[in-house]
């Protein structure tokens, strides 16, 4: 509106009143591209509008956080209509959506939706905000449609599905079974066969005795600890809810496991609902903690759990809230857990000027970085809670067992 009357004034008073052709001819043209710009933004959205009335995100998705993924959803744009931009947004309009910031790719005629939301939850509608404008930014064309999903927003693993298992999540030693199959070391022999490896023949006892023997596996069976874990959120726990995901995904927890977490007024035994439950530990105020952690411990340990891995996120609130549910008090064997995106590493005296660039420019905000001083100094506050305390680091996928050197 406003280059509108600027260039019908200079049209009128240069042009007709004063005879001033070049501002006329200058009014003139301004006049024309911004009616040919809001023509353009007009037809695009008019085209956009009755395509997005047809448009569905088709079935049920895994999304995961931080990372662009696509979500089915995809427009036809075509790319005759010349001057004009089309994109849209997830928004929250406080009915139980969630924004997520959306990046489009053009394939073919089409507009793909790759979606990057900000935290995990259960999404059961999405309302996008689409908009129509033309390249100078002047006019624009924008509506929002509401849709019903069902989509599962997850923590990134990163590096963590190469991530060792942690001592409490790992098999137990075998044990001695006379009628289970040959399974354990090779403590046992037997006379030579054909068709055994030469490497497992014992020379010097055939240098001794002449006679072949070889090692055979010893008739055992593997214990398999039943174990469970808790979630403790807070802002900033994803990298430590990821590594949660991955002992799910991976089975780490042995065959009779449980899982629970903050916010969430259930348990889970089977994958898909532990996926589901951490998902919803998204959604939960951390600010109003309950005791959720003190009932569920007293609950696994009442039910014969041996183990249980507290994954604690790396802020001081999380490790006091679960110091404070007394988690110390009971026989079963505790161990803490957290997730970082990288340990940063320690250094005496000021950054180099080439670093403090690069964390300015290249990394704002420094991310989920702690040092290993400062996880350190959070494990040496629990005394007596755990045995032990572990870092996992997302961005690499490596495990410091013990950060405390078994003074846990």
């Amino acid at each position: 509106m406003a280059f509108t009357a600027m260039f019908a004034l200079a049209v009128w008073f240069q042009g007709v009143l004063h005879l001033d052709l070049v501002m006329l001819v200058a009014g003139l043209a301004g006049l024309m591209v911004v009616a040919s710009l809001l023509l353009c933004v007009v037809l695009g959205s008019a085209y956009l509008f009755w395509k997005t009335k047809r448009a569905v995100t088709p079935g049920l998705l895994d999304l995961e956080t931080t990372i662009p993924q696509p979500t089915g959803y995809r427009l036809r744009y075509p790319r005759w209509i010349p001057f004009t931009v089309a994109q849209w947004q997830w928004v929250d309009d406080g009915g139980g959506e969630t924004a997520a910031k959306i990046a489009l790719e053009r394939q073919g005629g089409e507009l793909v939706e790759l979606a990057s939301p900000g935290r995990r939850c259960i999404v059961q509608r999405v309302v996008r905000r689409f908009a129509v404008k033309d390249l100078f930014g002047l006019a624009e064309i924008a509506w929002r449609r509401t849709e019903t999903v069902s989509l599962r927003v997850l923590p990134e693993r990163g590096m963590l599905a190469q991530m060792p298992p942690p001592a409490g999540m790992a098999d137990g030693d075998d044990i001695s079974d006379v009628y289970a199959e040959p399974r354990g070391d090779r403590v046992e022999m037997r006379q030579y066969a054909p068709g055994d490896p030469l490497r497992m023949v014992l020379w010097k006892v055939y240098a001794r005795t002449n006679r072949m023997m070889v090692r055979t596996p010893e008739r055992s069976v593997a214990e398999r600890r039943k174990g469970c874990a808790y979630l403790v959120t807070s802002e900033h726990d994803d990298a430590t809810a990821a590594v949660g995901r991955v002992a799910i995904e991976r089975g780490l927890l042995g065959d009779d496991w449980c899982f629970a977490a903050d916010g969430v007024m259930r348990h889970a035994t089977e994958r898909e609902e532990a996926l589901e439950v951490l998902a919803r530990s998204g959604e939960a105020d951390f600010q109003e903690r309950g005791g959720g952690l003190g009932e569920f411990l007293s609950k696994m340990e009442s039910e014969g759990y041996q183990f249980c891995i507290l994954l604690l996120p790396p802020e001081a609130t999380a490790w006091e809230h679960a110091v404070n549910q007394g988690a110390g008090g009971g026989t079963m064997r505790m161990q803490i857990l957290t997730g970082v995106e990288a340990v940063r590493a320690e250094r005496d005296g000021p950054l180099p000027w080439q670093e403090r660039v690069a964390q300015w420019f290249l990394r704002p905000g420094g991310g989920n970085e702690v040092t290993l001083a400062e996880l350190q100094k959070l494990a040496a506050g629990t005394a007596g809670l755990a045995s032990t305390t572990g870092v996992a680091e997302r961005r690499t996928g490596h495990l410091f067992h013990d950060i405390l050197g078994g003074r846990g």
